[in-house]
């Protein structure tokens, strides 16, 4: 047990290394939740588009 916290304990600072998140790979983040969240969400509740539909109606307006 002991040696999977320190494991966990090794992988965790891995990860902060890598914090805060800026520039690119932030928008890419955002917008990946904001559109494949987005058609998800839709998908579940019956709507047929694509999720290439879904980008271009929250990104253009359509």
């Amino acid at each position: 047990m002991n040696s999977l916290l320190t494991e966990i304990d090794k992988l965790q600072k891995e990860i902060n290394a890598f914090r805060p998140l800026e520039g690119d790979a932030l928008k890419q983040i955002k917008d990946y939740y904001r559109i494949g969240l987005t058609y998800s969400s839709n998908a579940l509740e019956g709507n047929s588009l694509t999720e290439s539909e879904t980008k271009i109606v929250i990104e253009e307006g359509f």
